[in-house]
């Protein structure tokens, strides 16, 4: 009996030792248990349910403190509009626009605005900490979907139409003392040579063709290039990526200007520089009547293998030093999931020695008069898109008309050159109520006018870009964060974005 109360005693010991005794310290100081408590902290039945059924106060706090950063004011001067100050820049066309500063740290706390770096984008001042912030970091806001992509349809129609009274002003002369030699200067429509008496290009920013004096020197064709919308680009146009030759289709009375004209604008003549021609209207198009179609643009172009060469300038129209033929080489297969043709042709022209020039023709026949692309097309045009980029030689400006030459084809070269900004990362950082397609189609119209034609054009950018920036950047930060932004425009916290007829034509 006393044995057993002597063992009892022992037990009992060992058991409170046991349990007034410190854990043991972990083998691993860079790795905890799942069970284990932060210093400082127990864990109790209560916390433990507490836990389960709400946040933990570190993630409230955290929120607050994420919400007092949101109302913090800006570190910069701040205009009553948008909490921030952009110095105007000057444009081609006279007017001004604001571009915003990508360094202003508007989305950061003030007290954190000189700490994180745009990971971007080159630093000014290196830095020691390289790593990403995490997605619980402010700089995340940065991938926010851009104000101006959230545009409401009363905003777009609203800076649609103060494009269009941007171009009234220059075709009444408004920004020139004297009309006649002014940069918006209009030459007199030509009835054999214009599709459209209303469509011609800008008399100051026209292609010229390259023939003897005496003989016309006229082509409805306007040179485009276009400048990076990010402000610390925007005055170098020099560095304008790509360039391009906008036409009207041609009629059967220009097929001998338009072929001198590739021959010239399309670089040197050899096989390693090969030229590069986008179509975007069918040849015909049933008449508004009903009866019969009507012409949209000539078939200026050999079709197939059975079609014979065409001579170029066989009349002598553009001087007698300039004789050609182009000829049928190829038709390749089409751009996947596209009615696209592209075909492969041969360019010689005749002299003491034949000179021979490739040319990359595509037609893209599905793309409506006035109207903006199916979704189920957008694809095959972007694919569109990068095959005539590949075919084309690097010094080439690639030759893009439709049937006037503004309507598909601004759109076409809008959407492509806005699609490389978006990918490059020209708009993770940018903020306020500038609006670069806005300003790339005013580019546009500045160098031919009536470039994107349509409000459904112009709308159709926005629709496409909006889908492209939230699957380049769907993540769930990204989603929850767009979602709020949503909310804080509803509710008035963040100012909504604004800014800033159809021809019988396009």
């Amino acid at each position: 009996m006393l044995a057993g109360s002597i063992k009892l005693e022992k037990l009992r010991g060992a058991l409170h030792r046991r349990h007034d005794s410190p854990p043991a310290a972990s083998s691993r100081s860079d790795s905890k248990s799942p069970n284990t408590s932060e210093p400082n902290s127990v864990q109790t039945s209560q916390t433990q349910s507490k836990a389960r059924g709400s946040s933990p106060a570190w993630i409230e706090r955290m929120k607050r403190n994420h919400s007092m950063f949101k109302r913090s004011a800006s570190p910069v001067g701040a205009s009553s509009r948008t909490g921030r100050s952009r110095a105007p820049i000057a444009q081609t066309d006279g007017s001004c626009s604001t571009k915003p500063d990508h360094k202003d740290p508007e989305i950061l706390p003030a007290r954190l605005a000189t700490a994180i770096p745009d990971m971007r984008r080159p630093s000014i001042a290196p830095t020691a900490d390289h790593r990403l912030p995490s997605i619980t970091s402010p700089k995340v806001k940065a991938l926010r979907v851009p104000r101006f992509l959230k545009a409401t349809d009363d905003e777009l129609h609203e800076k649609y139409a103060e494009l269009g009274s941007l171009e009234n002003d220059r075709l009444s002369g408004k920004n020139s003392d004297d009309s006649a030699n002014s940069q918006w200067a209009r030459l007199d429509a030509d009835p054999v040579l214009d599709r459209y008496s209303n469509i011609h290009p800008w008399a100051k920013n026209r292609v010229l063709l390259q023939v003897p004096d005496g003989f016309n020197n006229y082509i409805n064709a306007s040179p485009v290039r276009l400048v990076s919308t990010v402000s610390n680009q925007r005055d170098n146009y020099e560095a304008a990526r790509d360039s391009y030759i906008c036409m009207q289709g041609p009629k059967r009375e220009t097929v001998d200007h338009t072929w001198h004209m590739f021959w010239h604008e399309l670089s040197r003549p050899d096989e390693a520089a090969p030229g590069v021609i986008i179509m975007l209207s069918p040849t015909h198009a049933p008449h508004p009547s009903g009866v019969g179609n009507f012409e949209k643009c000539y078939p200026y172009f050999p079709l197939d293998e059975s079609s014979p060469p065409l001579v170029i300038n066989e009349t002598g129209i553009l001087g007698n030093d300039f004789h050609a033929e182009v000829r049928f080489v190829t038709r390749e297969l089409p751009v996947a999931g596209s009615a696209v043709e592209i075909r492969k042709l041969a360019m010689v022209v005749r002299g003491k020695e034949d000179q021979e020039k490739l040319i990359w023709h595509f037609l893209y026949p599905s793309w409506p008069d006035y109207g903006a692309l199916g979704e189920k097309n957008i694809k095959s045009i972007i694919s569109l898109m990068e095959v005539s980029r590949e075919k084309n030689s690097a010094e080439n400006p690639r030759v893009v008309h439709c049937s006037a030459g503004v309507g598909r084809t601004g759109t076409f070269i809008a959407l492509e050159f806005l699609i490389s900004e978006l990918q490059s990362g020209a708009w993770n950082s940018w903020t306020g109520d500038a609006d670069p397609i806005y300003e790339t189609v005013n580019q546009l119209r500045v160098q031919r006018r009536t470039m994107v034609q349509a409000y459904e054009q112009y709308a159709f950018l926005y629709q496409v870009l909006k889908k492209m920036w939230i699957e380049k950047y769907s993540n769930p930060s990204v989603a929850a964060l767009t979602a709020e932004q949503e909310s804080e425009e509803v509710s008035g916290n963040v100012a909504p974005n604004t800014s800033a007829g159809k021809d019988s034509n396009e």
